[in-house]
């Protein structure tokens, strides 16, 4: 039987993340996607513009996959106000399985003005009903909300650190820290809700072309507790199996100084 799964996001013409990359993830993962449409996001000359759905469309959207009679997991991109919050959250209330949500806060193409208000209903409606959720450094930062905190340059702070993120947001977290922490290697942790802490290290791949790679390991995540993997082996998968998607990235046109990372590698055919 195929496995259903669902992507909350929004979309986005290049490519580099979004809907477009979760549903090329979750095909790759042999999974039947369906998506509801947040926002439309497009990115031109290093600037980012967000256009959110109107709420009365976007609230008919979720009623109108509420047809579907089971999905396996459900993956939270890109929300853009504290209505698409709640709206989602009342969705999600009921909803028995795997919910990674990946609060997309920050876009490393250019800057974007930030709603506190929406900050404070990410983290009082929506994230306590997540399995886990996967924020970079920055937006675990931001989700922390203390702005005397430094942000972390260790192991063992990068651990703290999701510790307090998993307390405070009372679910798993997947904290994306980044190639700040060890050099030449990445460092992620995973922090589930009995506190127990795993630390993920990897060889550090080219930056200039892992646009998307975030919006990868979040969805393949979702597949991979889809697939009745717990949230460690899932974590390590998903981790695994973005790594790929970033070697096999590719550019928008040629002699480009950057690229989307490719979640269809399996599939890849060459000429």
């Amino acid at each position: 039987m195929v496995k259903k799964i669902l992507t909350i996001a929004g979309s986005d013409s290049l490519s580099g993340g979004g809907l477009q990359t979760d549903l090329a993830t979750f095909t790759t993962m042999g999974m039947a996607g369906f998506a509801v449409i947040s926002s439309i996001v497009l990115i031109k000359d290093n600037k980012v513009r967000i256009d959110p759905v109107p709420i009365d469309i976007f609230q008919a959207q979720l009623d109108s996959v509420e047809q579907v009679e089971r999905f396996s997991a459900i993956k939270v991109g890109l929300l853009q106000s504290p209505e698409q919050i709640e709206v989602v959250a009342n969705f999600l209330k009921d909803f028995i399985g795997p919910v990674v949500i990946d609060p997309v806060l920050s876009f490393k193409e250019g800057k974007t003005e930030l709603n506190h208000d929406v900050l404070k209903a990410y983290r009082e409606k929506l994230l306590p009903l997540a399995t886990v959720v996967t924020p970079n450094l920055k937006e675990g930062m931001l989700l922390l909300n203390d702005e005397k905190r430094e942000a972390p340059k260790s192991r063992n702070g990068v651990l703290v650190m999701a510790s307090d993120l998993s307390h405070l947001l009372r679910c798993s977290v997947y904290l994306k820290a980044g190639k700040g922490i060890q050099e030449g290697q990445y460092t992620d942790v995973l922090i589930d809700e009995s506190n127990h802490g795993v630390v993920l290290h990897y060889d550090a791949l080219d930056d200039a072309f892992n646009h998307g790679s975030g919006c990868v390991l979040a969805a393949s995540m979702a597949c991979f507790l889809a697939d009745n993997m717990d949230l460690k082996e899932a974590s390590r998968a998903a981790a695994d199996f973005t790594r790929h998607a970033i070697v096999h990235s590719y550019s928008l046109k040629r002699h480009a100084e950057d690229g989307n990372a490719f979640p269809n590698w399996r599939v890849q055919t060459w000429n």
